[in-house]
């Protein structure tokens, strides 16, 4: 179980969200799905950091530390309330809490995680010990192998405590279009720009090597492809002399800085996506995509929703969590045909190859792996129904039927 409670903070007044494997986050701008989602990032970004603590036999005070001014950095101070916040993460029995108390920052971690480090630092501390007191001669190679251990020993004292992968895809993106590769390392430094999109350009570089490498097509499913064919709108993306081109039917080319808004929002999303399904093993990834929806057509959005279900189930070992952010009841609704093909294949095996034929085996999604929530007016609401595990339909174009029936109106005049 893994939970997020946010109290006051950044224009939330009282949310309490619960993940799973798929997440999504609807809801209107500005309404906190952004910020919910980079304080799942922020505080899975703790774990690593307690490892790196233990390994270099830090103090708790400079981990403390080091949280304080990724928060900052994260979450700058001019976007805090006047009064006190507290959010508050839990994944199993291990919580992390980080508030703002009389105009101080603090952070608290339960008992439980608290004992693990202390126990987990000591027994690291003793094999070190041991270790630098050994005849081998290749000390180098047991300090690695030793390192190593620490994930297993925190996992195994304090379990839900992983060294997770995470990789987020901002929104805004489509800059990345324009922007040279080399200007990330300045911009790096820079705290007035996003540093979600600073650190997303700075890897986009390694996430092209992967796909000129190990593009879709190469793939054991060639229906990847296919689905990236036509978010993109039927062009084929290809590196060429360090330039991204999109290659149309009649092989015309055009330089991705020249291409149509949707293309160049759409592109880091696809690249970051293959790079996932391209790394043969790469345990616990978390992967954040905002707005996968702009620009978009409805028929891209969907395939987009079909892409994600894909790779979540081609990468079903791996222990993948996604979470989306988004404004379109088109992603909901995609995503609801394909828990509603899961579910009926779930119930009715005799039919499962009939409902193949309209959801292939390979996008169906499992009711139980999916939940989402409706932000607004500093709340949130669930939207799965229990009965089915589906999304609330009610909730998924809300805004079209709004407009529906103000035509109704204007009619009976």
């Amino acid at each position: 179980m893994e939970h997020i409670s946010i109290k006051n903070f950044a224009g939330i007044k009282a949310m309490d969200f619960e993940f799973k494997a798929i997440n999504i986050l609807t809801g209107p701008q500005g309404s906190g799905k952004s910020v919910t989602a980079k304080l799942l990032y922020f505080f899975k970004s703790i774990f690593p950091d307690i490892r790196a603590n233990i390994e270099t036999q830090a103090s708790k005070q400079e981990l403390d530390n080091k949280q304080k001014e990724k928060f900052l950095e994260f979450f700058p101070k001019d976007s805090w309330p006047k009064g006190d916040f507290q959010v508050t993460y839990t994944i199993n029995d291990i919580r992390i809490v980080v508030e703002k108390l009389n105009g101080r920052i603090r952070f608290d971690y339960s008992e439980n995680l608290k004992k693990a480090l202390a126990k987990v630092k000591k027994t690291y501390a003793e094999e070190k010990r041991k270790l630098s007191n050994s005849e081998e001669d290749d000390t180098y190679l047991a300090e690695l192998e030793l390192k190593d251990k620490v994930a297993q020993y925190l996992s195994d004292e304090a379990p839900g405590v992983y060294t997770y992968n995470q990789y987020f895809v901002p929104a805004g993106r489509s800059v990345l279009a324009n922007i040279p590769t080399n200007v990330y390392a300045i911009l790096n430094g820079n705290g007035s720009l996003d540093p979600f999109l600073v650190a997303f350009g700075k890897n986009y570089e390694n996430y092209k090597y992967f796909y000129s490498e190990a593009p879709f097509e190469k793939t054991a499913d060639k229906k990847f492809g296919r689905i990236i064919s036509e978010i993109l709108g039927g062009v084929t993306y290809k590196r060429e002399k360090d330039k991204d081109i999109l290659i149309h039917d009649d092989n015309y080319k055009v330089n991705l800085s020249n291409a149509s808004s949707a293309q160049q929002q759409a592109l880091p999303l696809i690249v970051a996506v293959n790079m996932l399904n391209s790394v043969p093993f790469l345990p616990n990834a978390v992967v954040y995509i905002e707005d996968p929806e702009a620009y978009l057509s409805p028929v891209a959005q969907k395939a987009i929703a079909q892409l994600l279900a894909r790779t979540f189930n081609y990468k079903s070992e791996d222990n993948l969590q996604i979470i989306i952010t988004t404004q379109s009841p088109y992603i909901l609704s995609a995503f609801n045909n394909l828990l509603e093909a899961g579910r009926l294949t779930g119930s009715k095996p005799a039919q499962a190859k009939d409902i193949a034929k309209i959801v292939p085996k390979d996008e169906q999604l499992s009711p139980g792996l999916l939940t989402a929530y409706s932000l607004n007016n500093g709340k949130s609401q669930m939207l799965i129904e229990k009965a089915s595990g589906l999304i609330t339909q009610k909730q998924s174009d809300s805004a079209a039927d709004d407009i529906a029936t103000e035509f109704g109106k204007l009619s009976d005049i």
